[in-house]
């Protein structure tokens, strides 16, 4: 009986050890700049002049800046609506957020496209709404930055909300 006890304790601890292997492995942690690059790999850009083409289009799209609201007030794409990357799980399906934006929340069907300053946050971002289900998702190939040298006489500031404040910080950067 003590040696069924002890073999079956063992198979338990070894099988456990196993698994726990398979588990850790499976959930290696990574890097930013590997978060980043897995993100680009497996999401959809739109360029500026494709941006430019949703916008002119008859299709229903959705444009997210997803930079901090005092990023946001510098400069921006006309038509967007900010939903800084800390909150886009949080507000993304929240009809109330989107009520108070004065637009209907999109669907995971319509095309949604995000945007950063430089590209790295919308690319995340975009990653994180592909695994909550959004179909068509893009992130905007070099953020704000891109749109802003492309297409300068399509950006819309906000400086009265800063509060007097006209120095722009160098928040985010990506």
């Amino acid at each position: 009986m003590k040696l069924r006890c002890i073999i079956l304790v063992s198979v338990g601890l070894a099988i456990g050890a196993l698994l726990m292997g398979l588990i850790s492995d499976k959930y290696e942690p990574m890097k930013t700049e590997e978060m980043v690059s897995h993100a680009i790999e497996n999401c959809q850009t739109v360029d500026p002049d494709g941006l430019a083409d949703f916008m002119m289009g008859e299709e229903v799209y959705t444009l997210i800046d997803v930079r901090r609201e005092m990023e946001h007030y510098y400069g921006y794409i006309p038509g967007s609506v900010m939903l800084p990357r800390g909150l886009l799980e949080f507000n993304i399906e929240n009809k109330e957020f989107w009520e108070n934006e004065g637009i209907y929340m999109p669907s995971k069907e319509e095309i949604v496209v995000v945007y950063c300053k430089k590209g790295k946050r919308g690319a995340l971002a975009a990653h994180t709404l592909q695994q909550m289900g959004f179909d068509k998702v893009f992130y905007l190939e070099g953020g704000f930055k891109n749109w802003e040298l492309n297409y300068p006489d399509y950006v819309e500031k906000n400086l009265e909300a800063l509060g007097g404040q006209h120095e722009e910080e160098d928040v985010g950067g990506c």
